[in-house]
């Protein structure tokens, strides 16, 4: 074989080693960031599955909360009726007391005095 042709050949199999050593630290540099990103991803997944979970849970609260102020709510109106009708049921009888004091009490004579209850038959 002629020197020429040999080292022609050493020269492509030394720029084919160099090759595939350079080739072969770019594969393993990818593996190791491709390794990193499926972690990265795989973290990132589960911090939106809890977050999901918390926000459900938080949607589940919020729900329960809106229905107990509806209900204490209704509880309160229905509160605020009733104290107007016995305000207007008190007021009634204040009246009607008052009315009947009048009537019942002959002239010179105040009910809840001693003295005018001695003197009735």
């Amino acid at each position: 074989m002629n020197k020429a042709l040999r080292a022609i050949l050493s020269l492509t199999a030394l720029a084919a080693l160099l090759l595939m050593t350079f080739l072969c630290v770019r594969f393993l540099r990818g593996n190791r960031d491709l390794a990193s990103l499926e972690s990265a991803v795989a973290q990132s997944q589960s911090a939106w599955e809890a977050t999901a979970a918390e926000k459900e849970s938080l949607q589940a609260e919020l729900k329960q909360v809106k229905d107990d102020l509806k209900e204490a709510s209704l509880s309160l109106s229905e509160a605020a009726a009733r104290s107007e009708e016995l305000q207007g049921e008190i007021a009634a009888l204040k009246e009607e007391i008052a009315a009947l004091k009048g009537k019942a009490s002959p002239p010179g004579i105040q009910p809840g005095d001693p003295d005018s209850s001695a003197s009735l038959p």
